[in-house]
């Protein structure tokens, strides 16, 4: 345990030179045969590349900042974070007031990206006598699949175009320097790796305390089911989640209908939790930052009582108010009253990350936040089908889907009346409302596009031949050129930036 634990913490403090953003060299993780023996070797490998995943998503809260500031989930302001505010006007350059260069790079998650090449080069080599279980290398190789595919896929939606590496870098006279590839040969690398991982991968995790934050099938199926339907082929959408919505209980899987057990969808580990990054308290994984650092107030968060703009992030109400009737009936929603507080006040809270223990108990000075970054879970994937459904002609298909949602929430079912596009409008904000700020927003918009509905800004942004074409995508940092004649700016920022 002590080497695993020594080997996370080695592969979680390294540090990448600005020449040598797309690899890792020798001296910067433990590569070398003498850690290649064992079992144990292999495992903390495996979840060291979960932890510099971890590391990439919670930095700076870039999950929730790529996913959802954009497309205005939240109100933000100059005086309470005026690096972020900037976004929500589609300022991804920080030409207003900078300090988003940590945003614009992409180096964290090609640590990640550079740990699963190496699994995916040693692990084949290992002597499967040294696995306790004989599928247990098979494992360990799968989710290196999983977690290679998820990363590119992650960072093709931001930053659209990027360079692919699968070559493992041990030697730094190795290291080479990489232009972006088209997103399409990318997204292709994806589904080849996850191909490959469900022949290695077992339906559930071999512990049930892994479930949700470690690969299973029905992880890798999610992720395959939302690659396809970025890609507009939604016959494979389809086909990716049928057998996770139509028969979750062979996944460990089950479509929460209890409102109790509702309230533990934002803290993770539940009955739908197919993939999240694990932080938790109980597991010393607390944070001291994270989105409920910038959303809550008292009595959600002892140590902030609102006032002024001294809340960094609240709800925007205009985008509540599309998707809800703040004023009316929708607010008997569960998810309305469970998520949200004092929408009508000065300061509109989200209060669904609001899992916090104090480390000094009574006191009540110093927070942790112990909610786990939920990536995929069955309800989002319920709706993914629902959309694959309505784009593949099955409206009534995708319909009961919808109002299976809605009825959980307690609210009325979808107007019959409602067809067609505006059907699709429906859904989409259907997704919307179950997933508010779970980092899903934003793409969820773009993939139907309809992100100018809820920031104009965007407007063009996904139109071919328009001034603002290309704009979704972020502008990559200028120390990425460096030393790299290959590299290219992000195409909507090039000569902006």
């Amino acid at each position: 345990m002590k080497r695993i634990i020594l080997y996370i913490l080695l592969i979680a403090l390294c540090q990448v030179s600005c020449k040598q953003v797309l690899e890792l060299s020798p001296k910067e993780t433990p590569s070398s045969n003498v850690y290649w023996q064992s079992e144990n070797d292999a495992l903390a490998a495996t979840l060291g590349a979960y932890a510099l995943l971890r590391d990439a998503l919670t930095d700076n809260n870039r999950y929730y900042v790529y996913g959802d500031v954009p497309s205005k989930a939240f109100h933000i302001t100059y005086n309470s974070d005026y690096a972020i505010q900037q976004l929500i006007a589609g300022s991804y350059d920080g030409v207003y007031y900078g300090y988003i260069d940590n945003l614009q790079d992409w180096t964290k998650f090609y640590k990640v990206i550079a740990q699963t090449n190496l699994l995916i080069k040693r692990l084949p080599t290992m002597d499967s006598k040294n696995f306790k279980l004989a599928d247990r290398k098979n494992y360990f190789l799968g989710e290196a699949l999983y977690l290679r595919a998820f990363t590119y896929f992650y960072i093709s939606r931001v930053w659209g175009d990027v360079p692919l590496v699968t070559a493992a870098v041990e030697d730094v006279t190795e290291a080479k320097q990489y232009g972006r590839e088209a997103q399409a040969k990318v997204l292709a690398q994806c589904i080849a790796d996850l191909e490959q991982a469900k022949t290695l991968i077992p339906s559930v995790t071999e512990s049930p305390s892994d479930k949700g934050i470690r690969a299973s099938l029905a992880t890798v199926l999610a992720l395959e089911a939302h690659i396809y339907a970025w890609m507009g082929n939604y016959q494979k959408c389809e086909e990716m989640t049928r057998d996770i919505v139509n028969n979750p209980g062979q996944f460990n899987l089950a479509f929460i209908t209890d409102s109790a057990q509702f309230q533990r969808i934002s803290i993770g580990r539940t009955s739908e939790s197919i993939f999240e990054i694990s932080i938790n308290y109980d597991q010393n994984e607390g944070a001291q930052q994270g989105i409920g650092e910038r959303t809550l107030y008292s009595p959600f968060l002892a140590t902030r009582i609102a006032s002024g703009e001294n809340v960094p992030w609240t709800l925007e109400t205009e985008t509540l108010n599309k998707i809800y009737d703040i004023y009316g009936d929708d607010t008997t929603d569960l998810r309305y009253k469970s998520w949200y507080y004092q929408v009508r006040g000065d300061h509109p809270m989200l209060k669904k990350y609001a899992n916090v223990i104090y480390k000094d108990g009574e006191v009540k000075k110093n927070p942790r936040f112990s909610n786990n970054i939920i990536i995929f879970r069955l309800s989002d994937i319920m709706l993914l089908r629902a959309e694959a459904l309505y784009k593949t002609g099955n409206e009534a298909g995708a319909r009961i889907l919808v109002d299976r949602i809605r009825a959980r929430a307690g609210t009325t079912p979808s107007d019959p009346d409602i067809t067609g596009d505006d059907f699709l409008e429906f859904l989409v904000y259907e997704e919307i409302r179950e997933l508010y700020a779970e980092g899903h927003m934003y793409y969820d918009l773009i993939r139907n596009d309809m992100l100018a509905e809820f920031n104009d800004v965007f407007d063009g942004a996904l139109e071919k031949g328009s001034a603002n074409y290309g704009r979704q995508y972020w502008p990559i940092n200028r120390d990425l050129f460096k030393d790299n004649p290959y590299m290219k700016q992000t195409p909507y920022w090039s000569g902006r930036l």
